[in-house]
């Protein structure tokens, strides 16, 4: 595959999925939005949910690369929690339709699939650093929070979230709003105030067929 052809693909197949789901979106839709037969599509992807599926693979290693490479110097829980407050919100702010699809879709895999299990194995490894970084602060007594779990997937939660209502031109910045997620983030585990290690954008991830714009 070329890499114009793979990103046009790519771009329409992200933005088709996360306006209108994978289930709504056809090879067909997909064919109109890049001015291809679908005899064109398949000349260059296997089958939809091959596409699907890569999509995902690549969008989850990108941010467990990133994660890692944030946390690498850090041991203090405050310091991971605040780093994975600020990426997780800047990724999906960044990129709402990729990150939209990446948290959505899951479903649309087939279930006991190679690219299923792969999927669920990134996802679980992305999370045991959030899992490892709250239990670490309750063990050192620095964190106070009754149930891991549910503060984990609230948190993640918030983060998230950006992906739907977040503009570049609106009334924050990234930065101010990953700023306050971090405030928000360190009183819900009630960790006393204190200077923490800041998110570094320049280690993102580019996903290049995001679309612009969206």
């Amino acid at each position: 595959m070329t890499t114009d052809a793979s990103v046009r693909i790519r771009t329409a197949a992200v933005l088709l999925f996360a306006r209108h789901g994978y289930a709504g979106t056809s090879i067909r839709d997909l064919g109109k939005a890049v001015n291809m037969t679908n005899a064109g599509i398949y000349h260059h992807v296997t089958s939809k949910e091959a596409l699907l599926a890569d999509l995902m693979r690549v969008a989850q290693r990108g941010l467990i690369e990133t994660t890692e490479r944030m946390l690498g110097p850090y041991d203090r829980p405050a310091d991971r929690l605040s780093l994975l407050i600020g990426s997780l919100t800047a990724i999906h702010a960044r990129n709402p339709m990729t990150t939209r699809v990446m948290d959505g879709e899951l479903r649309s895999l087939t279930p006991g699939s190679a690219a299923h299990d792969e999927i669920i194995a990134l996802r679980d490894a992305y999370e045991d650093h959030w899992k490892s970084a709250l239990a670490d602060g309750v063990a050192e007594g620095v964190f106070h929070c009754a149930d891991q779990r549910l503060t984990r997937l609230a948190l993640m939660s918030m983060c998230t979230g950006t992906s739907e209502w977040y503009r570049p031109d609106g009334d924050s910045s990234l930065e101010q709003v990953c700023a306050e997620f971090v405030t928000i983030g360190l009183a819900a585990v009630r960790a006393p105030a204190q200077s923490v290690a800041t998110a570094d954008f320049s280690l993102l991830p580019e996903y290049p067929w995001e679309p612009p714009d969206a």
